[in-house]
């Protein structure tokens, strides 16, 4: 008898506990099974949109590949750009639209425009690989609107180590802009001694800019 009630004691004592947690081990599993799927669907969701953002992308690339597009080739992969960055908008396919849209506008002398997409792209905030080449770029469309402080603080905003020599060009002839021969002249000296030594191909307009810098006079008409 003393084991029966034993037993019936225990099965009291399980389906108070139940009472007191069993919802909330229940509710608790139920979030746990409904976060998965939650997670499942959105990592299928991921997925999906980044192969949509391929497609695009191919697209966009072979209507800008032709060397003389026509009108409708130039309109078709501008309107895929924008596509890009309409619809995948923080991705890899939303930042290379916005790059290519500046092209345009660059292209057709749009500078506050394309000036746009560029800060359009950092704020979608690009990988370490496409950081510096959006910096850049934004750098080279300022100096060209006139703002070269701007365009030089932008530069420092986006260098990493494995494009100072690229980027002292950049200043180099930013600073020549500014008519700032001594800048100029050290930029380009660090692009040149940036290279690897089978990098000849850019070592020669290189060194053309830096012979072309100013050399400034001493008071006697020497040059210094």
């Amino acid at each position: 008898m003393a084991e029966h009630l034993t037993e019936e004691e225990q099965l009291e004592a399980i389906k108070r506990w139940w009472d007191e947690n069993g919802k909330a081990l229940l509710t608790t599993a139920l979030l746990i099974v409904a976060g998965y799927s939650g997670f499942q669907f959105w990592q299928t969701k991921q997925q999906a949109q980044a192969e949509a953002g391929s497609v695009v992308y191919e697209e966009l690339l072979q209507a800008a590949s032709p060397q003389n597009p026509t009108a409708e080739q130039k309109n078709t992969a501008k309107f895929l750009a924008q596509q890009l960055v309409d619809e995948h908008s923080g991705s890899f396919y939303g930042i290379s639209g916005d790059l290519f849209l500046a092209k345009i506008a660059v292209q057709a002398n749009e500078l506050d425009l394309a000036a746009t997409h560029l800060n359009s792209a950092i704020a979608q905030g690009p990988s370490e690989a496409l950081r510096p080449i959006v910096y850049q770029r934004l750098a080279k469309v300022q100096s060209a609107k006139g703002d070269n402080a701007a365009a030089l603080a932008t530069l420092d905003k986006g260098q990493t180590q494995a494009v100072i020599g690229s980027f002292a060009e950049t200043r180099g002839d930013i600073y020549m802009a500014q008519n700032d021969a001594d800048g100029a002249r050290a930029s380009y000296q660090l692009a040149i001694d940036s290279l690897a030594a089978e990098d000849i191909a850019r070592r020669q307009p290189l060194q053309d800019k830096l012979a072309s810098v100013p050399v400034a006079a001493t008071q006697d008409g020497n040059a210094q």
